[in-house]
């Protein structure tokens, strides 16, 4: 019997042990036929990694809202954000300086023109927040990781700019049905724009998800030990690994000091309690 006349039940099996790496590799694997096309493609987008460019490009192009495969069928999502400095030592797309222009607010009569960090901050929120919904539409999606360096200033001597707005990573934790999450933040602080209450950390959105995940990495250079108190538990927990690392990469040259998370809010204490805190609500999640 022709391959492509077995039973789809049997195809869509057979795509899914070959893998997207296979179709990643040489896109031209995807155009056998269309019959191939239809059951490639699914497979194809099963598993994805994005860069900011990657993402950028997507963006500009249109193609990231009528993505159907990929709200289809992705289950792994890696992203993976490199900063402002990756963005001027790569080429990035040529859409990427037309759009930063057109979200450039008039400067005032007389006054300095926009900070080009914080254009770019906005546009890569503005991505990423289209990102967000293509995920909450991937009801397939089952592994979320996300990791964000370091974004330093183009001025050699400024502070490194924080870049990850709340609201933005809150959107990627309303995913439902997530098995896996790994979040290495340490590269930023999380901007809450002006929020209030308990929305100013991302640590409860977090505990939310806790109800489906299996397997949870956490490094952030905030945290507390909400991101271990899930709500809405109706059938008890199915997590089995946890990992939360406290220690922080440095990834600036000429700093060799060690770095560690600090405690959300204003509440006082150390590195010690923190680790006490969030390891009392560990023990607390077990017995659960």
């Amino acid at each position: 019997m022709p391959f492509l006349r077995l039973p789809p039940e049997i195809l869509r099996q057979i795509f899914s042990e070959i893998g997207s790496s296979f179709f990643r590799e040489d896109l031209g694997r995807l155009t056998v036929c269309k019959l191939w096309f239809e059951f490639a493609l699914p497979t194809c987008f099963k598993s994805i990694t994005l860069s900011q460019e990657t993402l950028r490009s997507l963006v500009t192009s249109g193609a990231i809202k009528g993505l159907s495969p990929l709200k289809d069928g992705l289950e792994t999502l890696d992203l993976e954000v490199r900063g402002y400095q990756s963005c001027l030592s790569t080429s990035y797309p040529q859409e990427y300086a037309q759009e930063s222009t057109s979200l450039k607010a008039p400067a005032p009569s007389g006054g300095p023109a926009d900070d080009p960090v914080k254009t770019w901050i906005k546009i890569l929120n503005n991505d990423l927040t289209q990102l967000a919904i293509v995920a909450q539409q991937s009801h397939r999606l089952r592994i979320l990781r996300i990791r964000a360096w370091r974004s330093r200033s183009p001025e050699p001597l400024d502070t490194p700019q924080d870049y990850l707005r709340l609201p933005t990573m809150q959107a990627f934790l309303s995913v439902e049905n997530l098995s896996v999450l790994v979040l290495d933040l340490s590269g930023s602080f999380l901007v809450s724009s002006g929020q209030q209450g308990i929305g100013r950390h991302i640590c409860p959105a977090i505990g939310a998800v806790l109800r489906t995940l299996r397997t949870l990495h956490l490094r952030m250079r905030s945290i507390c030990p909400d991101v271990l108190k899930p709500r809405d538990l109706n059938d008890g927990l199915r997590l089995s690994v946890v990992v939360i690392n406290l220690s922080l990469t440095t990834d600036l040259p000429g700093i060799t000091s060690a770095a560690h998370s600090t405690r959300c809010g204003s509440q006082g204490g150390g590195l010690l309690q923190l680790k006490a805190e969030i390891q009392e609500q560990a023990e607390a999640l077990a017995a659960l």
